[in-house]
């Protein structure tokens, strides 16, 4: 078999780097070389320039490839993250059934007994405050009973000095920044003492909820995620909430 190769290098193992090294190489020894030895040199040189093309065009490939992993990952986490804020909206929805259930049911005790389950519930210590309006929208009369308004001020300080520590400058400037915030205790107390508190505010007693297993030998019912859902259209066409 005729040989296509003047060196004894195995061109398959070189690395790109290693590539472009012994085509240099090989490139430079050509006119040194007799024609026939020219001949394999040159075409060592096309092996070497076809192998070398490959693996630059695999570094393109695998980059497509880690970029589209990229974009793929990205789309998971949408999903997921769509998903965990899905999960967390039907949590709050159950705890809501479960605080409005203590508030409305004729309950005789702290108590939600299922058969497997049961729920105790404690008065939070503060009514819960939430506002579905923005306090901007308000009446300025309202913002001026139910609002304070909060300063933070910071000193940004700069000193410059030589290498030496030779004092060249010293400046500092004080940032003010003023927000409006609720006066939540205010609206505990008026709507505590039936007095008027702005549109979209809701003040209500929520529970802290404690879950507990009862002992029992029954087997543990099976409450799929379907028939919760049942539970809090349930609970949504009663409190038309």
């Amino acid at each position: 078999m005729k040989s296509t190769q003047i060196t004894k290098v195995n061109l398959e193992e070189l690395s790109i780097l290693k590539l472009y090294e012994h085509y240099a190489s090989l490139e430079k020894s050509i006119p040194l070389l007799v024609t026939e030895s020219q001949d394999l040199a040159k075409a060592e040189l096309e092996q070497c320039s076809t192998l070398r093309s490959e693996k630059i065009d695999r570094l393109y490939y695998a980059w497509s490839h880690h970029e589209d992993a990229v974009e793929r990952a990205k789309k998971e986490q949408e999903l997921l993250a769509a998903a965990k804020k899905h999960h967390e909206s039907q949590i709050t929805k159950i705890k809501g059934l479960i605080n409005w259930l203590r508030t409305s049911a004729p309950l005789t005790s702290n108590s939600i007994t299922g058969k497997n389950y049961g729920f105790v519930l404690s008065k939070k210590s503060k009514l819960t405050v939430e506002i579905t309006k923005p306090v901007e929208t308000w009446e300025q009369n309202e913002i001026n009973e139910f609002c304070l308004q909060q300063k933070t001020v910071t000193t940004k300080e700069v000193v410059v000095t030589s290498m030496g520590g030779d004092l060249i400058e010293h400046t500092t400037t004080p940032v003010t920044k003023a927000e409006i915030i609720l006066n939540v205790d205010k609206l505990r107390i008026a709507y505590q003492e039936g007095k008027h508190i702005p549109k979209g505010v809701k003040v209500y007693q929520e529970y802290n909820i404690k879950r507990n297993r009862i002992l029992s030998q029954d087997r543990v019912g099976d409450l799929s995620p379907k028939s919760s859902e049942e539970l809090l259209s349930e609970f949504k066409a009663t409190c038309g909430s």
